[in-house]
């Protein structure tokens, strides 16, 4: 098992006015924005897809361009009025596979 003998530090730090000092959180993404209202129906549309393919099937790989045209289709479909499934979540469902494939991709763990 590896062992961490320290803690990381950016350099700049952050004192609170009771005097406590931490490191900088600038650059590691602000999670406390993230709606808890759209994260749940993301979290929704995993569950589903999870039913249906299987735990984690999608991080197997597929083509940016089938994210991206689902994601492409459910907005369309929202804007049209279609409200037979939660096309919104869908589309950011997408989007967000069609992210962490793209990464993976250059960093070469995925084909393109």
């Amino acid at each position: 098992m590896r062992v961490f003998d320290r803690v990381q530090d950016s350099g700049a730090h952050q004192e609170f006015d009771s005097g406590s000092v931490r490191d900088s959180r600038e650059g590691k993404g602000r999670f406390d924005l993230i709606s808890p209202i759209a994260l749940l129906r993301i979290a929704q549309h995993f569950e589903n897809g999870a039913e249906k393919y299987g735990d984690r099937n999608w991080e197997k790989g597929q083509p940016l361009s089938r994210y991206l045209d689902s994601a492409i289709r459910h907005i369309y479909a929202f804007l049209g009025g279609s409200r037979d499934e939660d096309h919104l979540a869908a589309a950011s469902w997408n989007t967000m596979a069609a992210i962490h494939t793209e990464t993976l991709i250059e960093a070469g763990l995925l084909p393109e």
